[in-house]
C-alpha cells in the first residue's frame, strides 16, 4: 500500500486478535492516535499443516478492511501488517496474504518466529527504561508464545514454543469447567515444553526480570485490578506477582465461559481461551522462580509500528 501520508500504522495479524495502532512520533515518544483490536480466531482449529477455515479468513478479511479505511480516514500510512503464528504455520499462508492484497491493496508480511521476536522486544523495550541485568519478555498469542531473552536493551537470543491460549484450549479442554484432571493435563504439557524449549536458552543467563506482553498477559492484569473500562496506564508496568496468579488461576478454573465473561476485566470473548493462558503464565512464573512478573501494554504491534516509521530495521 503506497501513500504519501506521514502518520505510519502497523497491524499485528495474530492467531486470535488483529489489532491496529495509528501513531505519530513526539519527543516524549509515540503518541497514539488510534488503537482498536477485534478478537477473529484466525487460528482456531488450525491442525499442523493444515489450512485455515474460510470461516475465520472471512471475520479476519472483515476487520481488516474495517481497520484500513479507519487508518485512512485518518490520513495514515505506511501501514506495515505483520501476520504471526497462524499464517506462518499453515498451508495457505500466502495464499491468504495475496488475498488481501489483491482485495484491500495492503501488504502483509508473514513474520518469521525470529522476526516476530524481535519486533515484540523493540516494541516492549521502547516502551520502559534500560533494564540492565538480564530480562525475559514473553508474548503469549492465539497458537505460540515467543520468548526473548535481553540485556541492557538489546535481544541475546529467542525461541518460538507451541504454547497457545487457543491451541491449549483445542487440544485440552473438554469440560466447562475444566475438570481436575484437564487442568493437571495442561500443566503437564506446559511445564514439559517449557524444559525441552526454555531451559536451554536459559542455561548461561538466569533472568532477573520477567516481562509479558499481549492479550492474555494485559487481561490478567486488568482483571487483577478489576478494571470494568481498559484502562492502557494502569496495565502498562502492572506488577502480577505469583500470589495473584495463583488466585487468578484457581479462581477462572473453577467457573464456567459464561461466569468467566461476568468478572471485571475479562472481555467476553477471551473468557473461554483465559484459563489456558493464565495456566502458562503461571507455569512461566514457577519455571523462572520468580515472584513476579511486569507486564507490557507494549509489544508486537508497537515494534510493527517503530519497522513502519523507519526507526525500526526487520531483519
Amino acid at each position: 500500500m503506497t501513500m504519501d501520508f506521514a502518520i505510519p500504522a502497523s497491524i499485528d495479524i495474530g492467531s486470535n486478535t488483529i489489532r491496529l495502532l495509528v501513531a505519530s512520533l513526539t519527543k516524549n515518544g509515540i503518541k497514539r492516535l488510534l488503537v482498536k483490536q477485534k478478537v477473529t480466531r484466525l487460528g482456531e482449529g488450525l491442525k499442523p499443516g493444515g489450512s485455515l477455515s474460510t470461516q475465520a479468513k472471512e471475520r479476519t478479511l472483515g476487520v481488516l478492511r474495517n481497520f484500513c479505511n479507519e487508518a485512512l480516514a485518518l490520513k495514515a500510512g505506511p501501514i506495515l501488517a505483520g501476520a504471526t503464528g497462524a499464517v506462518r504455520e499453515t498451508v495457505d499462508g500466502k495464499d491468504f496474504a495475496s488475498r488481501v492484497k489483491r482485495e484491500l491493496g495492503l501488504d502483509v508480511l508473514i513474520l518469521t518466529a525470529r522476526q516476530e521476536a524481535d519486533l515484540t522486544a523493540a516494541g516492549v523495550l521502547n516502551a520502559r527504561p534500560t533494564i540492565s541485568d538480564p530480562a525475559l519478555i514473553f508474548d503469549l498469542g492465539g497458537r505460540s508464545t515467543e520468548f526473548i531473552l535481553t540485556q541492557d536493551g538489546h535481544s541475546l537470543t529467542s525461541a518460538s514454543l507451541a504454547l497457545g491460549a487457543v491451541s491449549l484450549t483445542e487440544v485440552f479442554f473438554r469440560s466447562d469447567p475444566p475438570t481436575l484432571k484437564e487442568i493437571r493435563a495442561i500443566r503437564v504439557e506446559v511445564g514439559a515444553i517449557l524444559c525441552q524449549g526454555l531451559a536451554p536458552m536459559l542455561k548461561d543467563a538466569k533472568p532477573k526480570t520477567l516481562i509479558g506482553t499481549a492479550g492474555t498477559v494485559t487481561t490478567l492484569a486488568a482483571m487483577a485490578q478489576e478494571l470494568t473500562i481498559y484502562r492502557p496506564e494502569l496495565v502498562h508496568n502492572f506488577r502480577l506477582t505469583r500470589k495473584d496468579m495463583e488466585g487468578l488461576f484457581r479462581r477462572l478454573a473453577g467457573l464456567t465461559a459464561a461466569e468467566r465473561a461476568l468478572i471485571p476485566g475479562l472481555p467476553e470473548d477471551r473468557a473461554d481461551i483465559i484459563v489456558a493462558g493464565a495456566g502458562v503464565v503461571l507455569e512461566l512464573i514457577r519455571f523462572i522462580n520468580t515472584d513476579q512478573l511486569i507486564v507490557s501494554d507494549a509489544g508486537l504491534l508497537e515494534g510493527l509500528w517503530l519497522a513502519a516509521a523507519g526507526l525500526r530495521r526487520i531483519l
